[in-house]
């Protein structure tokens, strides 16, 4: 139950993240970007915005895109 808090603060980052980065479109294709997957298209390369993997407020990286990123990057 202590740990609750560790992992709330990080998915919240992530949710707002994707709601604030116009939509999942854009979150998943600045995570297949990150990752080296996404494919050279011009239309998804537009969607990728550079700014989602770190917070507004300055205080720190994303650590679950951060995550998903790097599990994405072993894999492929």
């Amino acid at each position: 139950m202590a740990l609750l808090p560790l992992f709330l603060r990080p998915i919240v980052r992530f949710a707002a993240c994707i709601v604030l980065a116009g939509g999942p479109a854009a979150a998943a294709a600045t995570i297949l970007y990150r990752a080296g997957a996404l494919p050279r298209n011009r239309g998804l390369e537009r969607l990728v915005r550079h700014d989602l993997l770190q917070d507004g407020a300055g205080l720190g990286h994303n650590c679950i895109a951060n995550l998903i990123v790097w599990i994405m990057r072993c894999l492929c």
